[in-house]
């Protein structure tokens, strides 16, 4: 009050009028006001620390979120469908959570993603979450940013025992425990390994990818062959069902092994188990090779089945020299049905088990094998004293001096032999195979390049010059050096004129032989050669016909 209440009078700051004396009504102090003021601020900010600690942040549906949102501080809840995936660049963390209503991406950065990498917080595929953070609503798209790791919550669904067999697109998103063997591992693009599981029901893909390695811990890729168990959330590539952990710390490498295939007699497949993994054992009856590969007949005590192996398996085996007649073998591979016949065909050398070796081969002098029975294996030494070639190999005559014998090689033999030019008439040959007879004649057919030895021939003592060739000569055996002329193609070969100086003389060779014949590139004007072969006549001419590559020496 600034006016006497008594006089009317201005008295000011004064308690008593100064005019008629009258004392004042007291006033409150500033400093009352402060201390009022910083009062009322402090239980302000205490009861607002109150309502921002214990009440609830406000929870909404994930299609609410609407840009008048913007900047606001939302809770939500759902599933992780998507991620997580890691960026190293920005040192972020995004996933996507999924409710009845819509998905969301949820984003942390920098400090909050390490906070969770060391509480173990990282939310996996297929987890409940509650997350809060702020909104950010750019035109359709939305997203929440997390602040604070506590603002997460993870719950773990249950994990389920399942066979991989079992797995299929209806079980996505669910959190599932396998065990089976690593069937295979590739790297389709850098920052992706896929681990192939498989057990005697299937096989699925487990996907480890840099994120998860980053965020869950380090890494050692199991060897193929191990085994493991995975605790893991079932995802769809292209409606494929594969396996994420959510941990490397959920695949647990197995002392067990974990079978592949399920263990069968051989006479219990048929047709109905086309495209199915078995495992078989069983003796070794016979094996051969064919064009793409090799062909064995495995048998027991319930039947018998073609065992397939293809080229590239074949020659990946480390013990394939001992895949002969009577070797006991273990096969798992897949059941197929060709023209009627039961195959098993393996994809991995390591599903070729040699169980026992064969008994050693027996060496024998030729004249001793008619008392031998068909399929024996046996090991035969003469020389050639004879060849003839037909499409799919050569008939080589071996003479040991008790008798003869025709030794027969397939083409896929003769293409691995080490020095395949030195197999030429009059060359030495030690080899075991099999004891055959085709047109009532017996033949020892080897598996393989391995079983064969060749000393090669000396050089022949004498050479026909071409003018002396005549049609007397025909079906004889003959030397002739020269130099190529001309060489053309024709539809089963190839045709090489060769002069000596004395003539000239058509050289025959057959496609068989003209692929296999060294050098032949050179067979060129100019290119001198050598040529054994034997004397025939077509339409009025004469023609020289080498029946083995090695007979045709390009110089």
């Amino acid at each position: 009050m600034t006016h006497c209440p008594s006089c009317g009078r201005f008295v000011g700051p004064y308690e008593a009028c100064p005019y008629c004396g009258a004392r004042q009504t007291p006033r409150v102090s500033l400093r009352a006001v402060k201390w009022t003021a910083l009062l009322l601020a402090t239980v302000g900010l205490a009861l607002l620390w109150v309502a921002a600690v214990r009440l609830p942040l406000p929870r909404i549906s994930i299609n609410q979120a609407s840009s008048t949102m913007n900047f606001a501080y939302v809770e939500i809840a759902g599933q992780v469908v998507r991620g997580p995936t890691y960026n190293p660049d920005s040192r972020s963390l995004s996933f996507t959570v999924a409710d009845d209503t819509g998905e969301m991406r949820v984003w942390a950065f920098r400090d909050v993603v390490d906070d969770l990498r060391a509480a173990g917080q990282i939310p996996a595929l297929g987890d409940q979450v509650t997350v809060a953070g702020t909104l950010r609503v750019r035109e359709e798209d939305v997203s929440l940013t997390l602040n604070a790791p506590e603002h997460l919550q993870v719950t773990h669904p249950r994990v389920k025992e399942r066979t991989i067999g079992s797995i299929t697109a209806a079980d996505a998103l669910q959190r599932v425990r396998v065990r089976g063997q690593v069937w295979d591992l590739r790297e389709p693009y850098s920052g992706l390994t896929l681990i192939t599981l498989r057990d005697p029901t299937g096989a699925i893909d487990l996907a480890v990818d840099s994120s998860l390695r980053y965020l869950t811990g380090d890494f050692r890729l199991p060897d193929v062959g191990q085994s493991l168990e995975v605790i893991a959330t079932v995802s769809l590539y292209r409606n494929t069902p594969q396996l994420i952990p959510p941990s490397v710390r959920d695949i647990i490498l197995l002392e067990e092994t974990v079978p592949v295939a399920e263990k069968r007699s051989i006479g219990t497949l048929s047709a109905a188990d086309e495209g199915r993994l078995v495992t078989i054992q069983g003796t070794i009856r016979q094996a051969e090779p064919f064009s793409a590969g090799y062909r064995i007949f495995l048998e027991d005590d319930t039947g018998s089945v073609l065992v397939l192996l293809w080229r590239d398996l074949y020659s990946a085996l480390p013990d394939s020299s001992s895949l002969r007649a009577d070797a006991a073998l273990e096969v798992t591979g897949e059941v197929a049905v060709y023209r009627n016949i039961l195959e098993v065909i393996p994809t991995r050398p390591r599903d070729v088990v040699l169980l026992t070796v064969a008994p050693s081969a027996r060496a024998l002098p030729i004249g001793a094998l008619a008392g031998e029975p068909l399929g024996a294996t046996v090991t035969v030494e003469g020389v050639i004293v004879a060849a003839e070639s037909f499409q799919n190999g050569f008939r080589l005559t071996l003479d040991d001096g008790t008798g003869q014998v025709v030794l027969l090689l397939w083409l896929q033999v003769y293409d691995e032999l080490p020095d395949p030019a030195s197999l030429r008439e009059g060359a030495q040959v030690r080899a075991t195979g099999r004891l055959e007879e085709y047109q009532g004649q017996r033949e020892v057919v080897p598996d393989r390049w391995a079983d064969i030895a060749i000393t090669p021939p000396a050089e022949p003592s004498s050479r026909r010059e071409i003018a002396s060739i005549t049609r007397a000569d025909l079906g004889a055996i003959v030397t002739v050096e020269g130099t190529v002329t001309r060489s053309e193609p024709f539809s089963q070969g190839y045709r090489v004129w060769v002069n000596d100086g004395s003539g000239e003389i058509l050289v025959l060779l057959w496609q068989n032989i003209y692929e296999r014949v060294m050098g032949r590139e050179r067979l060129t004007p100019g290119t001198p050669v050598q040529v054994t072969g034997v004397v025939d006549e077509y339409r009025g001419t004469l023609e020289l016909i080498p029946s083995l590559p090695g007979d045709v020496i390009v110089r």
